[in-house]
């Protein structure tokens, strides 16, 4: 099977998803994601969303804006709602396209020339590594300062936020990376009870039984795609964390992908995959469809992100989609929801910025004030970091966006918060998709990933 393709056919942002026909189109289905690694499908090119500073303002700053289409638009107009609020700072942003989280080149090159912007967005969990290389601009004396304490954010981002004992950024995206659907449709023409979701993984394969149809070596239905949930190494985090398992020890630089749970995790992935003929196997779509295979209806569980859950309703309007908290694994995991983990996005102040002040007041605006998260919610429509802000029970309250904000709200883990967790993500990608294919053991793989892992991080350490 070709690489899952993850792209949206149409170009309807998130806070149109929200919002008006968006949210009543998708009412019925009971939640929605936010997941910041999928495009709205719009040329974020041809957008370029810049915006000039309004005049006559006693300090100016800007903000490089990595994002393009929707997204972007919706950062140019919070930084307008951030100059009607106050009348002192005028904000210019300055499109700066990325080629993923952590290669922000225009930023990295503004910063190596000393002309470092005052605002920039990044991936929280590339703190221990930023921090290390000197690029980020410690905000603990503005916390303290202003009286805002990390116990006031949801518990999974105040731990983004800040490394060893210091914070670095403020997390105003608070992706909630999975909650779990599946095709009712589906589940009763298969003789299962539509309204009865699985709560377990091990309920997912008896579940799975009943959908799997494989004919002449080839699965033309399925019950899942486990070994794909947006690339494998996204897929070990999110049923690692689920059975249990733990994928670095807190508070090091320590990986531990060879955790016996993780390893489990992996050992069902890999099995999963063999009794529907292997990956490459797997023929529920065409090579040729640009959306997620899910809409085709021939796939009965998922994770999904926000654009594509809008797709396949648009693709597939006549499919009936439940949603709930992610199935968990006894006896590592004790509840539901337990495997999703924390995405999305934080700003900060890049070391040599030249109004720090100025920039703190739009970030904490922004991620942090009963008008700025309101704002992000209506312009951009991610779910906020702050737990405290009142936008919060507007979002708890939507019929879309509900599942994703209870899932935010009992989540436990992060990405891994060491120096080098690109390049861990990196190895498993490539590590768990071969064991998925039989070319190593999951256990190999997981040895293969930690080798290499504490090797780069050593290298690390010394050059930095």
């Amino acid at each position: 099977m070709p690489k899952l393709e993850v792209v949206t056919t149409r170009a309807l942002s998130r806070r149109d998803l929200f919002k008006g026909g968006g949210a009543a189109a998708l009412a019925a289905l009971g939640a929605t994601s936010g997941c910041s690694v999928v495009s709205s499908g719009r040329d974020a090119a041809a957008v370029r969303p810049n915006k000039e500073p309004a005049p006559g303002r006693r300090t100016e700053i800007e903000i490089y804006n990595n994002f393009g289409a929707d997204v972007g638009s919706g950062v140019v107009s919070c930084a307008k709602a951030f100059e009607e609020y106050q009348d002192e700072i005028a904000v210019r942003v300055t499109f700066a396209p990325s080629t993923g989280d952590s290669v922000q080149q225009k930023l990295f090159t503004a910063m190596a020339g000393g002309q470092a912007p005052d605002v920039g967005f990044t991936d929280a969990s590339l703190a221990p590594a930023w921090t290390k290389l000197g690029m980020m601009l410690d905000l603990t004396p503005y916390f303290e300062r202003d009286g805002i304490r990390l116990e006031d954010f949801f518990p999974v981002c105040a731990a983004s936020m800040a490394y060893r004992d210091r914070i670095w950024s403020v997390q105003w995206d608070a992706d909630a990376n999975f909650p779990f659907f599946w095709n009712k449709t589906l589940f009763a023409k298969c003789g299962l009870d539509p309204e009865r979701p699985p709560k377990t993984v091990d309920e997912i394969d008896a579940m799975s039984k009943e959908i799997n149809r494989v004919k002449d070596g080839r699965a033309t239905q399925v019950g899942m795609i486990p070994w794909d949930q947006y690339g494998a190494n996204n897929s070990i985090l999110t049923w690692g964390y689920a059975f249990g398992g733990e994928l670095w020890k807190k508070g090091t630089n320590i990986v531990t992908p060879d955790n016996d749970l993780v390893v489990e995790a992996l050992e069902w992935m890999a099995r999963y995959a063999k009794s529907v003929g292997g990956p490459s196997a797997v023929a529920v779509a065409p090579p040729s469809l640009q959306a997620h295979p899910f809409s085709t209806g021939k796939i009965g569980m998922a994770g999904l992100v926000t654009p594509n859950l809008l797709q396949v309703k648009e693709l597939n309007p006549d499919m009936e989609i439940g949603a709930t908290l992610l199935p968990y694994q006894p006896p590592g995991a004790s509840h539901p929801g337990q495997g999703a983990w924390l995405g999305g996005w934080s700003a900060f102040i890049p070391a040599g910025a030249p109004e720090p002040d100025a920039a703190w007041e739009f970030i904490k605006w922004l991620g942090i004030s009963e008008e700025g998260t309101a704002a992000e919610w209506e312009h951009i429509g991610f779910p906020v970091g702050y737990q405290k802000a009142s936008i919060n029970a507007k979002i708890a309250a939507d019929p879309v966006a509900g599942v994703y904000h209870e899932t935010l709200s009992k989540m436990q883990n992060t990405r891994p918060l060491i120096t080098v967790n690109d390049f861990y993500g990196q190895q498993m990608e490539e590590k768990v998709q071969a064991a998925v294919y039989g070319q190593v053991t999951p256990l190999q793989a997981m040895r293969q990933v930690k080798e290499l892992t504490v090797r780069e991080a050593h290298r690390f350490e010394r050059v930095g």
